[in-house]
């Protein structure tokens, strides 16, 4: 075990319809669910080197846990058990470092953190692991071990890379269909894509735990998402730009419908404000109640949206897609 130092690269994501259908709340009971889904050229960056101090850990993020003896007296719930997972008991040092804000914004940043987290180490013990054991390995822990609430597209897409369809069924077996899109596709697509930072961070357990305790009185809202993603993924597929657009704008009406919290009125100002200078459609991403705000604009009327947004004092981000998922950038 241990190569000296392992580097991953673990994209966010960006989720054009059927968020929420993941949910397991949702998709054991009323499944299948479906999501479209893909990988930012954004993300975490995780670093596994070996510890001065064999019988220690030194866990580094926003605070760092250092001369740790036991994996039991690790804070950070995910790095915890990963290495529990994968038994790794001590010796080694686990450092992150994000390329945009992370913390409750909605771009799926803690499970892109589990994937991460669990590649990296896995790497730096010698074994080559997949998307799919990665993705299921980083959904145990967050909803399984550690009880977190939320759905599974954050941990495949962070996984797999691309831009997918994502659909669960009843007992919790994931197909992920990589959409026929070519690179100059690709291209045209990411041209429309604009990304706006609400500047207002949120507990997106708190919005989820809402959310779930209500899913029963809003199957209707739930199923017509789910079909949604479907024709979300047929008019991406095609490069339907204005179809797409609709389609977004049509999920997020739905979802603002779901429970309290997932929209706020200065957040329903500012996705009016975009629409009238010349946004097709978009979403608040994530759970909702603040962070990134994210669009389909034609390239022709996008100063115009940026403008008018930055002018409501919100941040304009790149947003791109990207086909890697979760990658080993580092190895020595």
């Amino acid at each position: 075990m241990g190569e000296f130092a392992v580097v991953t690269k673990t994209p966010f994501r960006l989720t054009f319809a059927g968020g929420g259908t993941d949910l397991p709340e949702f998709f054991r009971s009323y499944g299948p669910g479906a999501c479209v889904a893909g990988a930012m050229d954004k993300g975490i960056y995780v670093m596994v080197v070996e510890n001065f101090n064999a019988d220690e850990l030194r866990v580094s993020y926003r605070v760092t846990e250092d001369a740790k003896r036991s994996i039991d007296e690790i804070a950070h719930g995910s790095i915890r058990e990963a290495l529990r997972l994968l038994r790794i008991p001590s010796g080694v040092q686990v450092i992150t470092a994000t390329q945009m804000p992370s913390r409750g914004t909605g771009i799926g940043s803690s499970s892109s953190c589990a994937v991460g987290v669990l590649h990296a180490l896995h790497a730096w013990k010698g074994e080559r692991v997949g998307p799919r054991q990665l993705a299921k390995e980083a959904v145990r822990i967050e909803r399984e071990i550690l009880k977190e609430p939320g759905g599974i597209q954050d941990q495949y897409a962070a996984a797999y890379g691309g831009l997918n369809l994502i659909q669960v069924d009843r007992d919790g077996s994931v197909t992920v269909h990589s959409l026929g899109i070519d690179h100059d596709g690709l291209e045209r697509l990411n041209d429309q894509l604009m990304l706006f930072y609400t500047g207002t961070e949120r507990r997106s357990a708190d919005i989820h735990t809402n959310q779930v305790s209500q899913i029963g009185s809003h199957l209707d809202e739930y199923r017509a998402m789910r079909d949604l993603a479907v024709r979300t993924a047929k008019a991406l597929e095609n490069l339907d730009f204005p179809e797409i657009g609709r389609l977004m704008n049509e999920n997020w009406q739905l979802k603002k419908r779901l429970s309290e919290g997932i929209s706020t009125p200065s957040i329903d100002r500012v996705y009016e404000l975009a629409r009238e200078n010349g946004a097709l459609g978009g979403k608040l991403m994530g759970a909702g109640g603040g962070g990134f705000l994210f669009f389909l604009a034609p390239p022709e009327r996008q100063r115009e949206v940026r403008r008018a947004l930055e002018g409501a004092g919100l941040v304009p981000k790149s947003a791109r897609l990207e086909i890697e998922g979760s990658t080993v950038v580092h190895e020595e």
